[in-house]
């Protein structure tokens, strides 16, 4: 049967989700959307790497004067004012579009290049402006992202903030006073790292886990539940096809949704109490909670499992297999989702903290131009 392939194509589908969030007054998007989409025009045309020049440690491009004045121009319309906020649309689960956060990313490199350049050319205080800006966009995506996918982007955001924090707090011109509110903004987020995970592995649930779980047929027929199961729900299951070979009817319950949710959230429960009680990345937990869980579903899953995702055509052993296996696993369905969709969340949880870290070590850059050190500023 061709499952593995609908599984590798389920698998690709899972990437694409966004935010959820209620329109509101304070939300900026609808009137950044058109700035945003003239922008990236100009950012195309320029056909240049923004990203692979943010880094201090990377040469400053030389942007044409017409990219520089378009700039100039667009730029302005992107101010966060005290109370505005990000609200992206809804999500309906991993096939909802997010158009709202490659734009984003793409302006918080824009800037961040345009800072470098401004301290290149002597412009300190032009170059502060920018990063500041990245830094309230980057706050501001934080703490409205829900999922996988827009915490990537968002720590994206951050991270282009913090490389232009880097160039200031390199840039000899820059004066105790600026210095001074750089390092206020930056103390500002001492928090984000705690909250962008846990919002992260909640919307994950809420808005990609928990919608396909629900929208799981129901049936006695293992193949078709498979084939629901290898599109995640999002077309019409495909009995096997004539003359194909498969597992068969059975009586035996396939799938609990509730009891598929209640051990997903089980599994988050220790994460976000790390979360909650330290500021520090709980290394080890996923080793200790999610990785355990995941090998006791895939061992008693046993041959059901290595059937529901193999390359090759079945025989009738493996058929009479994976069937035993099946009718001995409780919920083997719903184990089989978890091993198909649980994220990696040792990694996810750790790209906040990562630049959290970055965050620290930049305050101690800065505390040392507002008030000098032990040793020079080269050493």
């Amino acid at each position: 049967m061709p499952i593995p392939s609908r599984l590798r194509l389920a698998f690709a589908l899972l990437t694409l989700h966004s935010v959820d969030g209620l329109e509101a007054a304070t939300n900026v998007l609808p009137r950044w959307r058109e700035p945003l989409s003239v922008l990236n025009e100009h950012v195309v045309a320029l056909n240049e790497n923004l990203i692979a020049a943010e880094s201090p440690d990377t040469p400053v491009p030389a942007l044409p004067p017409a990219f520089r004045a378009a700039c100039a121009q667009l730029l302005p319309r992107f101010m966060l004012g005290a109370g505005d906020t990000l609200v992206f649309d809804r999500i309906h689960g991993p096939e909802s579009p997010f158009p709202d956060h490659h734009p984003l990313r793409q302006l918080a490199s824009v800037r961040t290049v345009l800072a470098r350049l401004a301290l290149s050319e002597g412009d300190t205080a032009g170059a502060l402006a920018l990063v500041r800006q990245n830094l309230a966009l980057a706050r501001t995506m934080l703490r409205a992202q829900n999922g996988l996918i827009p915490i990537i982007n968002s720590v994206s955001v951050w991270q282009s903030a913090l490389d232009g924090v880097h160039a200031l707090a390199l840039a000899p011109a820059l004066t105790a006073p600026e210095a001074q509110a750089l390092l206020a903004e930056l103390q500002t987020d001492a928090g984000l790292a705690q909250l962008a995970p846990a919002r992260a592995l909640r919307g994950e649930f809420t808005y990609v886990y928990r919608i396909i779980v629900e929208r799981m047929p129901q049936t006695d027929d293992p193949d078709l539940l498979l084939s629901s199961v290898s599109t995640l729900g999002m077309s019409p299951p495909e009995p096997l096809q004539p003359g194909e070979i498969g597992l068969g009817l059975t009586d035996h319950p396939l799938l609990d949704p509730a009891a598929t949710l209640a051990a997903y959230e089980a599994d988050l429960a220790p994460y976000f109490a790390a979360l909650a009680h330290s500021a520090r990345y709980p290394r080890g937990l996923y080793e200790a909670t999610t990785s355990v869980t995941l090998d006791a579903y895939r061992q008693e899953l046993g041959h059901f499992f290595t059937y529901a995702v193999g390359e090759t055509p079945p025989t009738l052993t493996d058929i009479a297999l994976a069937r035993a296996d099946l009718l001995a696993a409780t919920n083997p369905v719903g184990k089989l989702l978890a091993l198909f969709l649980t994220p990696p969340w040792r990694v996810y949880a750790s790209l906040a903290y990562r630049r959290d870290a970055q965050r620290s070590a930049l305050c101690g850059l800065l505390a040392w131009r507002i008030h000098g050190g032990p040793t020079t500023w080269e050493v």
